[in-house]
C-alpha cells in the first residue's frame, strides 16, 4: 500500500476526523503495516509498552490474566487504538490482545507516537477522545459486573473495600 492509501484508511475513522492531512501522512510514514492471523497475540499482558497499534481491519479480543484464570472481557473491531495507555503512562501492557479475525494494523513505535502527540493538537485530542471513550466503556463494564454481584459482596473502590447494598450504593 502507498502512504496515500494509508492516509485514506485513517481518514475513514471518526477518531481522526479533525487531524490535518499532513499529520495523518506523517503518521502513515512513521508506522509499519502489520498483519495478525486469527489466534495470534498482538501483544501480551506484562509486555513492555513499546508501540501503539491503530487497527485498520479485523476484530480482536482483550483478555486479562487474574488469580482466578483468564477473563475475556471485550471484543473490538477496526478503528481503535491499542496500547496507547501503556505508552502514555510508561507501564507494561495491562492485558493481552489477540486477533479473532485477520487484523491489519499500523504499528507506531513509542517515541514517534509521543512526538506526534506533542506536535499536533488535533492528533493529541483524537488520542484523548479515544482514551475517554475507553474509560466510558470500562465504566459500563464495571457497572454491569457490579450489578451481577450478590448483595453484600465485597468489592474494591480505589483500594478500599466496600460493601454493596441492595441499591448498589457503595458504603465505606
Amino acid at each position: 500500500m502507498t502512504i496515500e492509501d494509508e492516509v485514506r484508511s485513517l481518514q475513514k475513522f471518526r477518531m481522526f476526523r479533525d487531524v490535518e492531512g499532513a499529520k495523518l501522512k506523517l503518521l502513515a510514514m512513521i508506522s509499519d503495516r502489520v498483519v495478525f492471523q486469527p489466534g495470534e497475540v498482538i501483544y501480551a499482558q506484562g509486555d513492555a509498552s513499546d508501540a501503539v497499534y491503530i487497527v485498520l481491519e479485523g476484530q480482536f479480543k482483550v483478555s486479562l490474566v487474574t488469580g482466578h484464570g483468564v477473563i475475556d472481557f471485550a471484543e473490538h473491531v477496526r478503528g481503535v487504538l491499542l496500547g496507547e495507555a501503556g505508552v502514555l503512562c510508561d507501564q507494561n501492557r495491562m492485558a493481552t490482545i489477540t486477533a479473532e479475525t485477520p487484523v491489519v494494523a499500523l504499528r507506531v513505535d513509542r517515541e514517534p507516537f509521543l512526538q506526534l502527540l506533542k506536535e499536533s493538537r488535533p492528533f493529541n485530542h483524537a488520542v484523548v477522545r479515544e482514551l475517554g471513550r475507553q474509560i466510558m466503556e470500562l465504566n459500563n463494564i464495571c457497572a454491569q459486573l457490579v450489578e451481577r454481584l450478590p448483595k453484600g459482596t465485597p468489592a474494591v473502590d480505589a483500594g478500599h473495600k466496600v460493601a454493596l447494598t441492595a441499591t448498589h450504593e457503595q458504603v465505606h
